[in-house]
């Protein structure tokens, strides 16, 4: 649990330093500001997908129920605002430094909301698909402990 736990503060501190690289030449506070609320945007979001692909796994306690949550959640946090917000931080600095005209950031922000949309089927999937994986694995295992 220590090792997924490094892993996934380890991809969020790649995609804070990589958002702040795509922020350019925006003032420091803006850009704290900035990854703060993106990233707490980005763990309310995990929060949502998990708690959807969550309908119809059963646990078999809520031990194991928590410590599958916080693990999945921490780690796929990390993973979106990697995916998503160092984009979203060039538009943000595209539209501050005014470096692109009106079409240019439209089309950015209709690939970016298509990249989401596609992201939250894939994640919603594969967060369901891991659990039950994860459960099944555990039952084996209590199973092979009995006999």
């Amino acid at each position: 649990m220590t090792i997924i736990m490094c892993i996934s503060m380890l991809i969020l501190i790649v995609s804070i330093i990589w958002v702040w690289h795509n922020l350019g030449n925006i003032e420091k506070k803006n850009k704290v500001a900035f990854i703060v609320a993106g990233n707490v945007i980005m763990y309310i979001l995990t929060l949502i997908i998990y708690n959807v692909s969550k309908n119809g796994v059963i646990y078999p306690s809520d031990e194991i129920k928590q410590a599958i949550s916080k693990t999945l959640i921490y780690i796929f946090t990390g993973l979106n605002s990697l995916l998503l917000l160092p984009y979203t931080a060039n538009i943000f600095d595209n539209i501050f430094e005014e470096e692109a005209d009106k079409k240019t950031i439209q089309k950015k922000i209709i690939i970016l909301i298509l990249i989401f949309i596609v992201g939250i089927g894939i994640e919603n999937n594969y967060l369901k698909n891991t659990q039950k994986g994860i459960i099944e694995n555990y039952n084996k295992e209590v199973q092979n402990a009995e006999r």
